[in-house]
């Protein structure tokens, strides 16, 4: 039998700040009180109820408050176990005996109903908790966050306010709860913490020792998932390049004398813990990789044990572990402590130290509450797995870089994502298109190792109100597509047709009053129709050639000019006008290489200072 002086304890049950009725209290067969670091912190009592007035005796019902207190016969006198509120009722005949349970959560279980669409601009972590306190209508008790930088863009994405404000505690290496005076989030307790020495059970509650206080105990060191070392890998678009941080595995929730994470970890030469789930920015992905190096570290050594009921262990305290010799004897963080109340074992308080882990039923359906996983400080995120439609909402990206916002209207009415870049064909250095989605347009959004924070988008989408200019019905004909097309906003316009016997690519201004086109098919020839002037101009030699057929110029009026000298050669030459014709010239010399002729069907007129003939 441990050894430790014991008190008899009493788990004291008040409903609306009224303590239970003796006669219901004498119904109560067993409670059960639950402090977990990745849950709200619940309980559950058990009566036996044959007449079935536990309920109306004692005032239980659905949204009441419940406050559960030990009393301690012993020095401490009465201590809150737990402050909370009733969400649940249950009814049940097992072989004819009848069972009434109360089942209920802390005041944090209000911050887990439902979840949201919201993006935190400019902001730190404080100041994110404090909003979603307010917006939960939960009174705010303390906010002490070691990291005070500013982020630009915090999302959460379609998570409840509870699994939120967890990953923020994860990643700033906190805690957070809900009491009865309002929200704590504040910085976890260190193993480290707990006593060292010759510190006795007998003397300090928060020591588990052999033959002492406890009833039994589980302690496991192991090199299962341990590695030498952990890279986050991420990539800087700003730089076109990889950003790489790294961490040793170290943890702040075992200390452990004569064993360390690294040494069981060398055991077997394990190649470095990798997670390409990186921010891209090296401060951030600093802080990634050591919540990453934390979290596998902290699972080389578990402790489970069920001690005598001791109402100072809760989640978060730390502990010393003594008498059962190295590696286990240390230091440690509990993760999880349960208090229970039963007729036949009395008092029992059972602790689990398990790092982050989340090993209840709840955890395995969800995949855990935590943030500080696998993929660091992303890893409890919401995953967004495939593609989904999206509206820009925004394309003045500060930094001119073809960035854009967007609002997801089918998730929140509110929420605008940070700027996501967007996917243009063939960009490289100094080349590719650049084409920037209009505000309004829907497009299709990928999401960055399913990330909800990171979009990219990866093309425009047509609907039932954004149609194309060139109708459907004439883009595809008889199982083919017969033309494609690009318009820019103000109707500008590509278009190249396919049709049989009409191969043409045009090019076009708005309502195709100035256009260009070049045919493929038949005579294969190239149309410009301009609705203004046309100028052609070449720092060089210009050349207009008609290989075959004729090269006819008309207007209004033609005019040729050159700055130097004029030729125009043919086979044969004929100059007429229907009017008047003026040939002039500071000098004029006709020549005929066989013979010439100069000839009017009226009168003929030769002028000169001295007119010579042969």
């Amino acid at each position: 039998m441990p050894a430790v002086d014991t008190y008899t304890s009493l788990l004291l049950v008040s409903v609306e700040g009224r303590p239970m009725p003796a006669g219901a209290s004498s119904l109560l067969v067993t409670g059960r009180v639950t402090d977990a670091a990745n849950l709200p912190d619940s309980f559950e009592l058990e009566f036996a109820d044959t007449a079935g007035t536990v309920l109306t005796d004692a005032g239980f019902a659905i949204g009441k408050a419940v406050l559960l207190t030990v009393s301690e016969n012993g020095p401490q006198g009465p201590q809150r176990l737990l402050d909370g509120e009733v969400t649940a009722i249950d009814r049940e005949d097992v072989a004819g005996a009848l069972r009434t349970r109360v089942r209920g959560f802390d005041r944090s279980h209000r911050l887990s109903r439902g979840r949201r669409v919201a993006a935190y601009l400019d902001k730190t972590v404080a100041d994110i908790v404090q909003e979603v306190a307010r917006r939960a209508n939960v009174r705010v008790k303390q906010i002490q966050v070691p990291d005070t930088s500013v982020v630009d863009h915090v999302t959460q994405d379609n998570v409840s306010d509870w699994v939120f404000l967890k990953r923020l505690a994860d990643a700033s290496g906190c805690t957070f709860s809900v009491l009865e005076d309002g929200l704590v989030f504040a910085p976890r307790t260190m193993a480290n913490e707990a006593p060292a020495g010759a510190e006795s059970a007998r003397d300090d509650p928060v020591v588990i020792e052999h033959g002492m206080n406890t009833l039994w105990l589980t302690s496991t060191v192991t090199a299962a998932s341990q590695v030498p070392d952990v890279e986050v890998r991420g990539w800087d678009p700003k730089q076109k390049q990889a950003v790489i941080a790294k961490a040793k595995p170290e943890t702040r929730s075992v200390d452990l004398a004569t064993l360390k994470p690294a040494t069981v970890a060398s055991a077997f030469g394990s190649p470095a813990y990798v997670s390409a789930l990186g921010d891209g920015l090296q401060r951030a992905q600093e802080s990634q990789a050591k919540a990453v190096a934390d979290r596998i570290a902290g699972g080389f050594a578990e402790v489970e044990a069920r001690i005598l009921g001791n109402s100072q262990m809760h989640s978060g305290t730390a502990v010393s572990l003594k008498g059962y010799g190295a590696p286990f004897d240390g230091r440690y963080t509990v993760t999880e402590a349960m208090h229970e109340f039963a007729a036949e074992a009395g008092y029992t308080t059972t602790v689990t130290v398990s790092n982050a882990s989340d090993r209840s039923l709840f955890g395995l359906a969800s995949g855990g509450a935590s943030a500080g996983g696998a993929g660091g400080a992303a890893a409890g995120a919401a995953r967004m797995p495939g593609v989904v439609s999206a509206l820009v909402s925004d394309i003045d990206d500060p930094e001119n870089s073809g960035r854009v916002k967007l609002t997801f209207p089918y998730l929140s009415d509110d929420y605008v994502s940070g700027w996501a870049r967007t996917v243009q064909p063939g960009a490289g250095p100094k080349r590719g298109a650049v084409i920037v989605p209009e505000v309004g347009d829907e497009v299709l959004v990928a999401f960055e190792g399913g990330r909800f924070d990171r979009p990219y988008v990866i093309g425009g989408l047509y609907n039932g109100k954004d149609e194309p200019a060139t109708p459907w019905a004439e883009s595809v004909k008889d199982g083919k597509v017969v033309k494609r097309s690009f318009t820019s906003r103000t109707g500008m316009e590509v278009v190249f047709t396919e049709e049989s016997g009409t191969e043409t690519l045009t090019l076009s201004t708005t309502d195709r009053k100035q256009r260009v086109t070049l045919t493929q098919s038949g005579e294969k020839g190239i149309e410009i129709i301009s609705e203004g002037p046309v100028t052609v101009t070449a720092k060089a030699d210009a050349t207009v050639k008609a290989d075959q057929g004729k090269l006819a110029l008309s207007g209004s009026s033609i005019e040729i000019k050159a700055t130097g000298e004029l030729s125009i050669e043919g086979a044969s030459l004929a100059l007429k006008g229907k009017g008047k014709t003026e040939i002039e010239g500071a000098t004029l010399a006709l020549k005929g290489q066989a013979t010439a002729e100069l000839s009017a069907s009226g009168i003929t007129t030769v002028k000169g200072s001295v007119v010579k003939i042969n």
